[in-house]
């Protein structure tokens, strides 16, 4: 089988990959998990500290050895692995040995996570503990345990990042009326408390506000520069998913195919993936910030990542498709194997145009294709070293064995409709 072999492959590149320094989100909660381990002191950071708390581990290794921050520079590389083991045991019994193999094929090398495992911010923590928190609580057949394992996934994962609250309270809403039940109200309870109790622990207030008043600089958008909410929420929700430089449909462009029921042990769980990404864009849509700050594409959605990865995988399989469906799942392979590539070859290429004078042409790197992570590296073309060729040819290996069979059926249904319409391209056909 080649699929493990290039899963392997593809995790091996994303673990020797040279690390860059920390930054943004990620060096805060670094130096926040610092402050509370060595200095035993509580850190005020706005983040929660819960996705931090769990690499504590790799701090004390990281201490054996004389300094940590190499050890938790692979956290979030190591969360990933974890949850792509839980997939696979999850999955194995429910789902088609190969479409199973292709779905976490395109999780390693055809999915944005590449840039996200290079440092300490805590998507990569949200994404993986609800996205496999609702595989384990949603899939028919787990047990009791098992479920229950699941939900204290997705309270941890959310509690983690709270504004994901909205996201867990749209999937809770629909579980609730498909199955007339109220008990998955207390996984909302759950989650409210554990972020009040930390908001209590923290800052003395359950109530606490971390980002009241955040905002960012005036810059040459006529939004800029309001604290909150104060983008207009249907061009944040066109700019989440449409943007040149950070929309879904560019940088999670399975989202957006039609998906056929990959069979009923795994269809609800992709709903409800979906619908937790539904609730971030609507949620973020309004907040100033809607487009994650200086980072490699839409960081707040990592957990697109499943719903897309899965619908790709399997209308890459679909030997039905029609002529038009298999274009849109070649455009959609394209995209997303060359998204996967640039973010771990060009994850650290920015056009600064974008971010001197205090930001003021940010949006450039928002709307523009030129100044987009995806195809500024085309427009900068800058020089690659051999591990970054040895990269490239990788992923065009990879993209190659998943588009091989769809580019056959799409040759043989052009054939078939060349040959309907051979008396129409003859030219003893045609008259004066």
């Amino acid at each position: 089988m080649v699929e493990p072999f290039l899963i392997a492959a593809g995790m091996a590149l994303l673990a020797f990959t040279p690390r860059p320094p920390m930054m943004g989100d990620g060096l805060a909660r670094y130096q926040a998990l610092l402050q509370l381990l060595e200095q035993r002191q509580l850190p005020e950071m706005p983040y929660s500290l819960i996705g931090p708390l769990f690499a504590t581990p790799l701090w004390l290794i990281g201490r054996w050895y004389g300094d940590p921050q190499p050890f938790l520079a692979q956290y979030n590389l190591l969360l990933f692995t974890l949850a792509l083991v839980a997939v696979h045991q999850l999955l194995r019994d429910r789902m088609e040995p190969r479409l199973l193999r292709r779905f976490l094929l395109v999780l390693v090398a055809g999915s944005m996570i590449a840039v996200h495992v290079q440092d300490f911010y805590g998507e990569v923590f949200t994404a993986t503990t609800v996205g496999v928190g609702l595989l384990a609580a949603t899939l028919p057949g787990t047990s009791r345990w098992t479920r229950l394992a699941g939900w204290g996934g997705v309270v941890l994962g959310v509690a983690n990042t709270p504004a994901s609250v909205v996201a867990l309270g749209l999937v809770v809403a629909v579980r609730c009326l498909r199955e007339r039940r109220l008990r998955y109200l207390s996984v909302l309870v759950a989650t409210g408390l554990l972020i009040a109790a930390e908001a209590w622990l923290r800052f003395g207030d359950p109530l606490h506000r971390a980002y009241a008043g955040n905002g960012g600089g005036q810059t040459v958008m006529p939004y800029s520069g309001e604290p909150g909410f104060s983008y207009p929420f249907l061009l944040g929700v066109a700019a989440i998913l449409f943007s040149f430089g950070k929309g879904l449909f560019w940088f999670t462009p399975g989202l957006f195919l039609r998906l056929r029921r990959p069979g009923d042990a795994v269809s609800d769980v992709w709903l409800s993936w979906l619908l937790f990404v539904a609730g971030l864009v609507l949620v973020y849509a309004s907040w100033w910030a809607w487009y994650g700050g200086l980072y490699w594409g839409p960081r707040f959605f990592l957990i697109a990542i499943l719903p897309a990865s899965l619908a790709l995988a399997v209308r890459l399989g679909a030997r039905d498709a029609g002529p038009w469906a298999n274009l849109a799942t070649l455009a959609a392979a394209l995209l997303s194997v060359w998204g996967a590539a640039s973010s771990l070859v060009y994850g650290q290429l920015w056009p600064w145009t974008c971010y001197e004078n205090n930001y003021y042409l940010e949006s450039l790197c928002h709307f523009t294709p030129e100044f987009s992570p995806l195809w500024y590296p085309l427009v900068e073309a800058p020089a690659l070293t051999g591990w970054q060729r040895v990269a490239l040819g990788g992923y065009g290996v990879v993209l190659l064995w998943l588009v091989a069979p769809l580019l056959g059926r799409m040759l043989r249904q052009a054939g078939a409709a060349m040959a309907g319409r051979r008396r129409l391209l003859s030219w003893r056909t045609w008259r004066w």
